[in-house]
């Protein structure tokens, strides 16, 4: 089995498990570089790393050459759905205060919906996704979150990927809620979680959602990991708390979560842009020794 197994984020629907893990190898390599570990980047084989794909399970039936359901903005519902698209609208416009629309032109209801979907559309984190994609995204993470036989498929994939010999788990986007929620449910010998434009630290949307829930505020440790490694890039809006520490203390006092920042440029929720970092190559490079 991988030493190394990856999770990956949502909008991954049309892709799959190899041709995801192809991509990641490469990056976390040069990844493993960047933090000075070339033997281990060199040693680093194809088969050592795997990708936990799930995307398929979003998949209507019968579209595996489509582009899936074309959401409009009456297709976003009242509740986590409408609040999430308007925490990732106020993070986007902390990080580009562009973004801001005139104090008149937010009107009520899907008026103001619009207005926040056309500007997250138009900010560095969801260049070039179409509006379908990113209120598809939107209700995939609900979804996840919300529907228990959803989230059973979802950690039934991600153990069927890790083995005996598995000592890293990477989760990028939402899979770093997939990638957390598995370790607090399920034995294994994974040793470092590391998490990637993580949105675990959103509150009440997926902060308070948990399994298992947060108790007095503060997240569940999870079971058996030595280290945690959490990479945030300044501007990406997906990871509306960009450190994670404070929120997930361990349970034995020992060191907590490791929260490092980074610059990804014109990309700074591109998974390949976290993995090539030497935040995520130093992480990877010293579970692997």
């Amino acid at each position: 089995m991988a030493v190394v197994v990856g999770v990956h984020g949502i909008a991954q629907q049309y892709k799959g498990g190899y041709q995801l893990a192809a991509a990641w190898h490469a990056a976390l390599r040069d990844g493993l570089v960047a933090a000075g570990y070339d033997a281990a980047a060199q040693r680093l084989a194809a088969d050592d790393l795997r990708v936990a794909f799930f995307g398929d399970l979003f998949r209507p039936a019968g579209a595996m050459a489509a582009q899936g359901p074309q959401f409009t903005v009456a297709d976003v519902q009242p509740g986590p759905e409408r609040e999430l698209l308007t925490a990732l609208y106020a993070e986007a416009i902390r990080v580009e205060p562009e973004l801001a629309p005139p104090a008149d032109s937010m009107g009520p209801g899907r008026a103001a919906v619009q207005v926040v979907v056309a500007k997250l559309l138009q900010s560095r984190t969801f260049a070039g996704v179409a509006q379908r994609a990113l209120i598809g995204n939107v209700k995939q993470a609900v979804r996840f979150l919300a529907e228990p036989d959803v989230k059973a498929k979802v950690l039934e994939r991600v153990s069927a990927m890790i083995g005996p010999d598995t000592r890293v788990l990477v989760g990028h986007s939402l899979g770093s809620v997939v990638a957390y929620e598995f370790l607090c449910t399920a034995e294994s010998s994974v040793e470092t979680l590391i998490t990637l434009g993580s949105p675990l630290g959103v509150p009440n949307l997926i902060f308070d959602r948990l399994t298992p829930a947060p108790e007095s505020g503060k997240g569940v440790w999870p079971q058996g990991i030595s280290r945690w490694v959490n990479v945030a890039e300044r501007n990406d809006v997906v990871p509306l708390r960009k450190e994670l520490a404070e929120l997930f203390p361990p349970a034995d006092g020992s060191h907590g979560v490791l929260d490092r920042l980074v610059d990804n440029g014109d990309a700074p929720h591109a998974v390949e842009r976290y993995l090539n970092t030497a935040a995520t190559g130093a992480a990877v490079g010293q579970s692997l020794g």
